[in-house]
């Protein structure tokens, strides 16, 4: 017999509810430096098009956020007790013109190892086991996306070294990294998001079957996998590019127009979804009435822009 779950007392969920209530959640205009790492091309497409509806945070997971923005600025306090003087928090990262974006958690000069050496600042909490990674084998080999978030860091802002600087949550233990600027490295991973950004449709799947271990906590998984919609957005439109120029810009070919984050989102009554996103073959296309015509997976046929 299944044991019956216990029920969350009144308090509790109150408590919740009131960290829900009190978060702000933004969708990101492009693709984050924090997910830049990414290993799966097509994960990061998704990403960029909206494909996926955002995920939805409960309280507990915005308890935890707020837990580790307590750690960063306790962070923070650790480094200017030891003269270390600290600036730039929360500066903005904007790269490939705007498309790849987010912020450092700051900078400064003053780290005992080289002192009158500026550095990027990067912290991060962390449960035990993967600290304990993170000490063993390097932030490169264990955290390929802070590794990657760090050295996004110091291209944009023109620095060196990044020091790294990781907490155990379970036992309050520190452990720091500097870690060196690789221009090579740097290189490559932007021309690599540029080719994905400028993709009309999704590259091929990293994943060779669906229960690929490389994929079974991917958010993009379901779309990916042609087992749900892709959300309706510009985003998802065939009409809508991401112009390289200017601060994240989108244009609609259909209406010959730049296209605002609002209606981004909303999309409008001339959508005609990629072909490549939608869960079927493509079997038709009527350019006098704009309509594309698909046969699903059920055998059924569908009109988009009917």
């Amino acid at each position: 017999m299944v044991a019956i779950p216990k029920s969350v007392s009144s308090t509790v969920q109150a408590i919740y509810k009131a960290y829900e209530d009190a978060n702000e959640y933004y969708e990101s205009l492009g693709i984050s430096v924090g997910v830049a790492g990414t290993e799966c091309d097509r994960a990061l497409w998704f990403m960029f098009r909206w494909a996926c509806e955002p995920e939805k945070v409960d309280g507990r997971k915005v308890s935890i956020f707020r837990t580790g923005d307590a750690w960063e600025e306790r962070l923070v306090r650790d480094l200017e007790a030891i003269g270390v003087d600290v600036y730039g928090q929360q500066d903005r990262m904007r790269l490939l013109a705007g498309h790849v974006r987010g912020k450092r958690d700051g900078a400064g000069v003053g780290v005992p190892e080289a002192p009158k050496k500026e550095h990027l600042f990067e912290f991060k909490s962390s449960k035990a086991s993967d600290f304990r990674d993170i000490v063993k084998r390097g932030v490169k080999d264990s955290k390929p996306l802070h590794y990657a978030q760090c050295q996004l860091g110091m291209h944009y802002f023109g620095l060196e070294r990044c020091l790294y600087l990781v907490v155990n949550k379970d036992t309050d233990e520190r452990h720091s990294e500097r870690i060196h600027y690789d221009l090579e490295y740097c290189a490559k991973l932007l021309a690599r998001l540029e080719r994905i950004i400028e993709m009309d449709e999704p590259p091929a799947r990293l994943c060779t079957k669906r229960d690929d271990f490389r994929g079974m906590l991917c958010r993009q998984a379901s779309v990916c996998w042609g087992e749900d919609w892709p959300r309706a957005t510009c985003r998802s439109c065939l009409h809508s590019t991401p112009e390289m120029t200017g601060n994240a810009h989108w244009s609609c070919a259909r209406w010959c127009k730049p296209l605002s984050v609002d209606e981004q989102k909303a999309g409008c009554e001339a959508h005609l979804f990629i072909p490549a996103v939608v869960p079927g073959e493509q079997i038709d296309v009527d350019e006098e009435r704009e309509t594309v015509t698909y046969r699903l997976a059920s055998g059924e046929i569908w009109v988009d822009g009917e």
